[in-house]
Formats: C-alpha cells, structure tokens, sequence
C-alpha cells in the first residue's frame, strides 16, 4: 500500500523533500506510519513527535485527505492505498 507523506517546516528538512512516498503494509495505521519514520529518520524525527522526559507523543494534528486527527488519540487510524497524510507540527519562535 502506497501513501503520500506531505512535510512542512522541521519535518521537511529530516525527510529532505516536500512530499515522501511511503510503502505500508495492507491494513497499516497511523501508528505505523510514524514507526516507520521513526526507524527511517531516527533521532531527528523522534525529537519532534515525542516529549523528550516521557517518550510519548506530544499533541499535533495530522490530516489524512484534509481530515483532521489527533496524535494522541487517533494513531491507530487504519491508512488507505493512495492517502496523503500530512503532519501539522507547532514550531516554538516568534
């Protein structure tokens, strides 16, 4: 299953591009999609998607075909072949 991972500010410059094509599973979740990014972009990508005292995932939204969902209570969305997900991270500056 393919989907379209659209990245903005921080997240674009560890995945390096506007938009990342990414190879699920049939039946994947959100919750995977992060797990793979995890492993894909290590470090880098965990200090944006997770407090770093805790280890769980700080509250962000996350659009699936402009759908909203939330980071802490919908990771375990079920994905779709051809979904564009978009990840919606606050950034901290002024």
């Amino acid at each position: 299953m393919n989907v379209t991972l659209k990245c903005f500010a921080n997240i674009r410059d560890i995945v390096g591009k506007k938009e990342l094509p990414v190879d699920l599973i049939p039946g994947a979740t959100l919750s995977d999609l992060f797990g793979y990014l995890q492993k894909a972009y290590g470090k880098n990508f965990d200090r944006q998607v997770t407090d770093q005292l805790t280890g769980e995932l700080v509250p962000f939204l996350i659009l699936i075909n402009d759908k909203a969902f939330r980071s802490v209570s919908d990771m375990e969305t079920p994905l779709n072949d051809g979904d564009i997900i978009t990840i919606m991270i606050p950034f901290d500056g002024g």
